[in-house]
């Protein structure tokens, strides 16, 4: 089975293409199912902008766009309705009152961008530390389906140390605690490792999730219609089997 629940649209200023032009994409490449969760707009009440998110005013139009196409191809493919949000505790109830409109909603821990830098960008000890300790409270509340990207962390990280060791090894104990899925991100793998970094996904984290028996899922992460017709998705999955990991094919039936 194809499945991807995690495609994004053109209102997170950093995605292109139309949202019928995914779909279309989508039954091209022979997905079974088709999923969106686009970055969720969060209400500041400073000012700031956050403008590789959808603005607030961005959201009905959003979930009305494709709840249609959902009506429109409902005898072609499945299409599911999602959000990838932050692990901004301030925001935790805003995002609970929201789930209801929801299919799912995944949890994309890049940091609190008002105050911090991106979470990809992190190169010190004790910044993994702390995306450690975002990311478990993110999973504590019980709002999502699984957590993408988790080694986004490593990105930018110099090597696999004693710390990154620690806590990959800590986020995947506690995510198996919490019973969410970790998902192996294939826009870490078509963007490649910064030079003299890990980048993700990071096979050193992968084999501690193995030994920890992770459950784990693949997401194209699709910032564009192309990016669904070119993810090996077979590929990533016997990866996933050969470091001892069996990937859950179809997600929906977490939902």
């Amino acid at each position: 089975m194809k499945v991807n629940l995690h495609t994004h649209t053109y209102r997170c200023h950093h995605a292109t293409g139309a949202d019928e032009d995914y779909v279309a994409a989508a039954i091209a490449a022979g997905y079974d199912k088709l999923g969106f969760a686009d970055h969720t707009p969060l209400p500041y009440t400073s000012g700031f902008v956050n403008w590789d998110k959808m603005a607030p005013d961005e959201l009905k139009g959003y979930l009305c766009s494709i709840a249609a196409l959902r009506q429109r191809y409902a005898g072609q493919i499945p299409i599911y309705i999602g959000l990838e949000c932050e692990a901004v505790e301030r925001f935790f109830p805003y995002l609970r009152a929201l789930r209801p409109q929801l299919d799912y909603m995944i949890l994309g821990n890049h940091g609190d961008k008002e105050y911090e830098d991106f979470f990809g960008h992190m190169s010190r000890r004790q910044q993994l530390w702390h995306y450690l300790e975002t990311a478990v409270k993110g999973m504590e509340t019980g709002l999502f389906l699984y957590l993408a990207h988790p080694d986004l962390m490593l990105q930018w990280y110099p090597s696999f140390d004693e710390t990154a060791a620690q806590v990959s090894r800590a986020l995947c104990r506690e995510a198996k605690r919490l019973g969410v899925p970790l998902e192996y991100n294939l826009a870490g793998v078509s963007k490649g490792a910064p030079e003299g970094c890990l980048g993700y996904p990071c096979r050193q984290f992968w084999e501690i999730a193995a030994q920890e028996n992770m459950q784990a899922v693949v997401g194209v992460d699709a910032h564009s219609p192309e990016a669904l017709l070119r993810a090996d998705i077979p590929a990533a999955e016997q990866a996933l089997r050969q470091l001892g990991i069996e990937p859950l094919e179809d997600p929906t039936t977490l939902l």
